[in-house]
């Protein structure tokens, strides 16, 4: 499918120049740069480092096959946390001035049995550039078993989705490390995003970086714990299933939710809103109360404020919010924000209850 070209309206507030304005002043007022400050390096040292001894443990405390069956689905876990605080942030240049330094720690998405590339270009060149638009935005929809976009082509088996997802979620990233980043090596579009010029130099990487965590999670404890290999795959698969169910609560509680929006362009490729406004309507925050769940998932649940500034580091995010929320207000316009993660995943659920029929299809809501 030939995809044109997408324009935003011009904006015909000053709702974004009033946001930035109050963000630069607090950044300037307090003195602080939008880069990552000591409280994020701490963090990103501290869930290195217990990621590194979770894994040591696993040759330590081998012998111990309950002890396996806890710890493989903790470095899981623990995995995801640790690209969402500092690969995710990398990825934006969030944590360095220089991009070279960002480039660099970009890598722990490598280590952790995903590819950087692939992950860089659908989240950057295209969910951030089209976000909850069909055909666009890659990180939405990411197979025709799904049906989120509510004007999508409908199947038979989607009246079930809502029965179904929950189980296929579950193997969200085993699939993507060892089936989605080589289908995207082959895809020539990843949503808007052009793959056609694909290096050479980032497939090395790609089997490189897969064939060593596959040796590091499967063959290499195997091999010096002593236990069958058989063993070692059933714990890989165990620790993709609970990286996947936390992963996956965290994405579908940003922008598919039984309230989302997902605009679509005119004949002519134009949007019915701008750029800001796009955004607003498009994302969605949860928890934004909750130090835990900030700190734990990178900030992801402020959400909203990272779409508008994604080149921000996400440890300023909750003062941000509060900015956000304020201006917002200023110029009524909508804010959509859950208080809990769990309702958040529940919306999900309602949306793809509400998709499951052709003839439940929901309107665009504006709101």
């Amino acid at each position: 499918m030939e995809r044109k070209k997408i324009y935003f309206q011009k904006e015909k507030d000053s709702f974004f120049q009033d946001l930035k304005s109050e963000i630069d002043s607090y950044f300037s007022e307090n003195k602080l740069n939008t880069t990552a400050n000591g409280f994020f390096y701490a963090k990103a040292i501290l869930f290195t480092s217990v990621y590194i001894l979770s894994y040591i443990s696993i040759y330590v405390f081998g012998d111990n096959i309950s002890f396996l069956f806890l710890i493989y689905p903790f470095i899981g876990i623990w995995g995801v946390f640790l690209g969402l605080n500092v690969g995710h942030d990398a990825a934006h240049n969030a944590v360095f001035k220089k991009r070279k330094y960002n480039f660099i720690l970009l890598h722990v998405f490598d280590l952790l049995g995903t590819n950087s590339y692939n992950w860089k270009n659908r989240h950057i060149g295209a969910h951030h550039l089209f976000p909850n638009i069909m055909h666009y935005d890659s990180d939405i929809q990411q197979s025709s078993v799904v049906k989120i976009f509510p004007k999508d082509q409908h199947k038979s088996f989607h009246r079930f989705q809502h029965l179904y997802m929950p189980f296929l979620y579950m193997i969200y990233i085993f699939r993507w490390v060892v089936y989605r980043d080589f289908k995207d090596l082959f895809s020539k579009k990843i949503g808007a995003f052009n793959n056609t010029n694909f290096p050479k130099k980032e497939i090395i990487k790609m089997v490189f970086f897969k064939a060593l965590y596959l040796l590091l999670t499967i063959f290499l404890p195997a091999i010096i714990v002593g236990h069958a290999f058989i063993l070692f795959f059933i714990l890989f698969l165990l620790l993709t299933t609970f990286a996947s169910l936390c992963i996956t609560m965290v994405l579908l509680s940003t922008h598919v939710g039984e309230e989302a929006n997902f605009p679509e362009p005119d004949s002519n490729g134009v949007m019915p809103h701008s750029w800001s406004h796009h955004h607003l309507k498009t994302a969605a925050d949860f928890s934004t109360e909750s130090f835990v769940i900030t700190h734990l998932f990178g900030a992801f649940n402020h959400h909203v404020i990272h779409h508008l500034f994604q080149n921000i580091c996400h440890i300023h995010y909750p003062q941000l919010t509060k900015i956000l929320k304020r201006v917002a207000s200023k110029h009524n316009l909508k804010y959509r924000s859950t208080k809990h993660l769990h309702s958040a995943v529940f919306s999900h659920f309602k949306l793809l209850y509400n998709n499951s029929s052709k003839f439940k299809i929901k309107t665009q809501n504006d709101g």
